[in-house]
């Protein structure tokens, strides 16, 4: 848990957390501040679950967890990883930016993610989670992206979108 950790600039997400990590969780309305920083999550083998509460991390312009052998779920609230939190402001926005990258986590069987999360971000990538079974987007989640990359799925059993 990283909500009472002291973030700065030169700190990646990764300095946070330590490599015996289970659950990351961030409440509701945490680290706003943080403008144009990247949450990189690659290799902390024993990390399970994610979770990051409503409003929180508002300027993280990169969301990317890699090569976690142990993540089961992440969970994501509402209007969280965006500058555009309500309808008016999504369709208005002018960010070009914006990645959501989730790969090699093969034992990842849930996505959910909360209205407006996302929303002003311009990829979306799913690759090699061989144990995904249920995705869930709430409205205007990635509004503009022009494309979703899911490649890599033995089984796929619930999308909602």
């Amino acid at each position: 848990m990283i909500d009472n950790a002291k973030w700065s600039s030169s700190f990646n997400i990764t300095d946070l957390l330590s490599p015996t990590t289970t659950n990351w969780v961030i409440s509701n309305g945490q680290h706003n501040n943080r403008t144009g920083d990247i949450v990189r999550i690659i290799g902390l083998y024993q990390l399970q679950h994610v979770s990051i509460g409503d409003d929180s991390l508002g300027g993280i312009r990169r969301f990317e967890l890699a090569g976690l052998n142990e993540l089961q779920t992440i969970t994501i609230g509402k209007r969280s990883f965006t500058y555009a939190k309500y309808s008016d402001a999504v369709t208005s926005t002018t960010k070009t930016d914006g990645v959501y990258r989730i790969i090699n986590c093969p034992k990842l069987y849930s996505i959910q993610i909360g209205d407006y999360s996302f929303s002003d971000y311009h990829s979306f990538e799913l690759n090699y989670l061989p144990s995904l079974r249920s995705i869930s987007i709430g409205d205007d989640c990635f509004y503009w992206v022009p494309s979703f990359s899911i490649i890599g799925f033995v089984r796929f059993v619930d999308f909602n979108s």
